[in-house]
């Protein structure tokens, strides 16, 4: 997990980057941009060896508050070892 965080990829909260959110078995991964995520993603398989429930397994897109920051509004599908994810 300290790979993760050494990334410098994620969300700004009170000018702390924040990437990775865990509780128990449950873990959030925050990005800016689509491709941070996949790119994050990718990191996370690659570095710790877990199984992930597909079906479990969601993401979700938030648009940012001024939409003249919107750069598009639709997303290519989001995979996970090779299952898409929910949105």
């Amino acid at each position: 997990m300290l790979s993760i965080a050494s990334l410098n990829i994620g969300c700004n909260f009170a000018d702390i980057n924040v990437n990775l959110l865990a509780y128990a078995d449950d873990l959030v991964l925050l990005a800016p941009s689509w491709r941070a995520l996949q790119h994050l993603r990718a990191v996370k398989i690659a570095g710790i060896n877990m199984t992930f429930n597909t079906r479990k397994t969601v993401c979700m897109v938030c648009n940012p508050s001024d939409r003249c920051k919107m750069v598009v509004e639709s997303f290519p599908a989001f995979t996970l070892c090779d299952y898409p994810v929910a949105v």
